[in-house]
């Protein structure tokens, strides 16, 4: 590759930021930094800590650590118990004692009636209404026949209804609380002590939590936009934990651990079903063929991802393993765009503005432009794409999915079911009533076996109408600082609750 001109000058300029970037990291060694706290990071502030709300990842991995459901999801990706000490579940019918001695952060006791309240406040939400109340639609009734005890009978069966319980939609707050003031407090490990929009989060530890304190006294979330700016906080000791970029090449030495985390995830760019002439499900087709995955995942992420056949990760039951992804097959592409009269069409793909992201927007954008189209990239704040998609304003846009639970509807029914469209999670205002069928019977299927088929049923029916440019199912890859001494990770974003970290006294550190 050729380079221009304007090359030296931009390195200086990129040198001249990284020294920038590199001054500040060192004032941040020197300022004040609690040494018996987990210094962690996210790249934008919390939308709403209030289950009730909860859209967003970045939400729900720190209300994981103030709140807990009834159950909860492992770190093996299975479910398990959370608030709940035990239950029985027949399909129709949960009943759920709750663990005695329960405490929320403000000291009170939780009870039954708590839980019953933040799932009907969800479930019977109106002006406002929550975005996930859907989770929660299959309910007839909840009752609690004393303190510790919840009674939840479904209007059909259902075999995934406990899952819906570990996701933060589910999570408990204290009735009394919100009723009062509308204060949002949760039970669990570390409650909110401090929130200074676009700079930080400091969680304090809850001293009664009832599995026992955790082992760290808080957890600091720092608001750190830019990778590079994440990364060289913590190579200067200021960051316990980095999470490595999809494009950086990490070489694995003693100044940190590197531990690679199995996640549920797809990438995609959704694809607007309702706006001609993409309601065109040949020219969808075409889209897909056009784009050279592979090629993209070669050149930006060293092979590390799994092309998508689907939108249900390999790694989940009930992915279809004999299905293949679309061939990348330039030339049917753009025979099949010249066909439809649509050679030139001028198509806009919409991206949050990220580095990585616009590098892979531009090379989409490149194979669509060889195919014959003329696509204009525009880069947006999460904020602003997001209405702009809720709104159906839009052609094409680079999405992630993180499963909320580890099963295939959760790639399928808020993805794709019509009723969904919108704040659901079908950003692709996609419509098919034999998927809607199959999703419906599905979630009335108790039978294991019988119900990964249905899914594979329904997602062979999707991916023949091809509502999104299937990209790869992602991973994650983190570093930790010389100084954690114990850290489990979770394959679910919601998974960790915190209470497991541990430091080294004395701010000695581990080799």
């Amino acid at each position: 590759m050729t380079t221009s001109p304007k090359c030296s000058a931009a390195r200086l300029v990129s040198i001249a930021r990284l020294c920038c970037i590199a001054l500040a990291c060192a004032a941040a060694c020197r300022g004040e930094r609690p040494t018996d706290h987990f210094n962690t990071y996210i790249q934008s502030d919390p939308a709403r800590l209030d289950p009730f709300y909860s859209t967003d990842v970045v939400s729900g991995r720190v209300m994981a650590h103030m709140f807990n459901g009834l159950f909860k999801i492992s770190s093996n990706g299975s479910l398990e118990r959370d608030l709940a000490a035990t239950h029985r579940f027949d399909g129709t019918r949960l009943e759920a004692t709750l663990h005695d001695g329960v405490r929320f952060h403000d000291g009170t006791a939780l009870t039954a009636a708590d839980a019953a309240y933040s799932l009907d406040r969800v479930r019977l939400s109106e002006n406002p209404t929550s975005p996930r109340r859907w989770l929660f639609a299959n309910i007839a009734r909840i009752a609690t026949p004393d303190e510790r005890r919840i009674v939840i009978t479904l209007r059909e069966p259902s075999a995934s209804f406990p899952h819906l319980l570990a996701t933060p939609t589910a999570y408990i707050i204290s009735a009394a609380a919100h009723r009062r003031d509308g204060s949002v407090v949760g039970t669990g490990p570390f409650a909110l002590r401090e929130w200074r929009q676009d700079e930080r989060l400091v969680l304090a530890r809850h001293e009664r939590y009832f599995e026992g304190p955790a082992r760290v006294s808080g957890i600091v979330y720092r608001i750190i936009p830019e990778d590079l700016t994440a990364r060289f906080e913590f190579l200067n000791g200021t960051l316990d934990y980095f999470e490595v970029p999809y494009l950086a090449r990490v070489r694995r030495d003693a100044q940190a651990r590197t531990i690679d985390v199995p996640e549920y995830s797809v990438h995609y760019i959704a694809i607007n079903n309702a706006r001609p002439p993409l309601d065109n499900p040949a020219l969808r087709a075409a889209l897909n063929r056009a784009v050279d995955r592979r090629r993209i995942m070669r050149a930006l992420f060293d092979n590390r991802f799994t092309l998508a056949a689907g939108p249900v990760p390999n790694t989940l039951a009930g992915h279809r393993s004999a299905a293949r992804p679309y061939d990348y097959d330039p030339v049917a592409a753009r025979a099949a765009i010249a066909s439809l009269g649509l050679s030139g069409h001028r198509i806009t793909l919409f991206i949050k503005s990220d580095h990585q992201v616009s590098l892979i927007a531009q090379m989409v954008q490149r194979d669509l432009a060889a195919a014959g189209l003329a696509v204009s990239i525009r880069e947006m704040e999460w904020s602003a794409l997001k209405a702009a998609t809720l709104n159906g304003a839009y052609d094409l846009c680079y999405f992630t999915w993180h499963a909320d639970y580890p099963d295939a509807e959760n790639f399928l029914y808020p993805l794709f079911y019509s009723k969904n469209i919108g704040q659901g999670g079908n950003r692709a205002f996609y419509r098919n009533v034999s998927v809607d069928r199959l999703l419906d019977e599905a979630r009335r299927t108790m039978d294991a076996g019988k119900r990964i088929d249905i899914h594979r049923r329904a997602e062979q029916l999707i991916v023949s109408d091809a509502p999104w440019i299937f990209l790869w199912y992602g991973d994650k890859r983190v570093m930790l600082g010389r100084r954690v001494r114990s850290f489990v990770p979770y394959p679910l974003y919601n998974g960790m609750k915190g209470h497991e970290i541990e430091l080294e006294p004395d701010g000695r550190t581990t080799r």
